[in-house]
């Protein structure tokens, strides 16, 4: 429930259909996407996929963050990127972004340093 703060400023909650960050969600080819700009990005490397530029195109891709303990490792939390793709054999992994957050820089860095990967910010 919004309440009226300083300023008649609304709190608490968003208007219906909005989200946090004022992005939009949008369906393109059936898959919902968490704002227009990564919607575009999708049409984008799909065209590149289709042009053979590119190989093993996908989209919210989950990646495990791990903790070692004891003799084993132990799923903590988990990334989903945006997108993965292969160009020359390379791995991309793509993550569309309008707010950078702070548990967001800690997944990034989380991940580069458990498997060495890089995190791309078109």
């Amino acid at each position: 429930m919004a309440t009226r703060g300083w300023a008649g400023l609304t709190i608490g909650a968003n208007s219906p259909g909005t989200s946090k960050y004022h992005n939009q969600h949008t369906t393109v080819d059936g898959i919902t996407f968490d704002s227009k700009r990564e919607a575009a990005h999708w049409q984008l490397l799909k065209a590149r996929a289709a042009a053979g530029e590119i190989t093993e195109l996908r989209h919210h891709v989950v990646f495990p963050l791990l903790c070692p303990y004891e003799d084993r490792a132990l799923m903590v939390s988990t990334y989903e990127a945006d997108f993965t793709y292969r160009e020359f054999g390379k791995l991309h992994v793509v993550d569309v972004k309008g707010q950078r957050t702070q548990m967001y820089l800690l997944k990034r860095r989380w991940l580069q340093l458990q498997d060495g990967i890089r995190i791309e910010e078109p």
